[in-house]
């Protein structure tokens, strides 16, 4: 994930921030499970990372700590998906699923949550299509919500 100012690099259990035009390394935070993805936004203020599973973080970049560890709606994931800030930096977009049915025959349900980004408190969840679940940027969002 880069920036004018940040590159970072997220694997697994840590996300490494560096300065983008010396490469120096300005922050590390350890210990996660399963990140594999973020994004950093517009302003430069902050840095989301999300795992695959449960939860997103967000960082301070102007701190260099981690501000927030927020769990995703009961009974919805992420697997194998992007989330992004919007071009204002005043919402978050991440896309998660529920997986319904059993012994064998499961069906996948993909929503987009919009969280705003004071407090990163969910706004609503809006169903997509599987395949807007797995690419960004996202489609002009749907009418229906939940």
């Amino acid at each position: 994930v880069t920036s004018d100012r940040y590159t970072v690099r997220v694997s697994g259990g840590s996300v490494r921030v560096c300065d983008r035009a010396t490469g120096e390394e300005l922050a590390r935070f350890k210990g996660y499970n399963y990140l594999y993805t973020g994004d950093i936004k517009p302003d430069e203020s902050e840095l989301f990372a999300l795992e695959n599973g449960k939860h997103f973080y967000i960082f301070s970049l102007k701190e260099m700590r981690q501000t927030h560890r927020i769990t995703l709606p009961k009974t919805y994931r992420c697997v194998d998906m992007y989330g992004e800030y919007s071009e204002d930096g005043k919402t978050l977009y991440v896309p998660v699923c529920r997986i319904t049915g059993s012994d064998g025959e499961h069906e996948y349900h993909y929503y987009v949550c919009e969280y705003e980004t004071d407090g990163y408190t969910l706004r609503k969840m809006t169903p997509v299509e599987e395949e807007a679940a797995h690419h960004w940027p996202l489609p002009p969002q749907q009418t229906e919500t939940l």
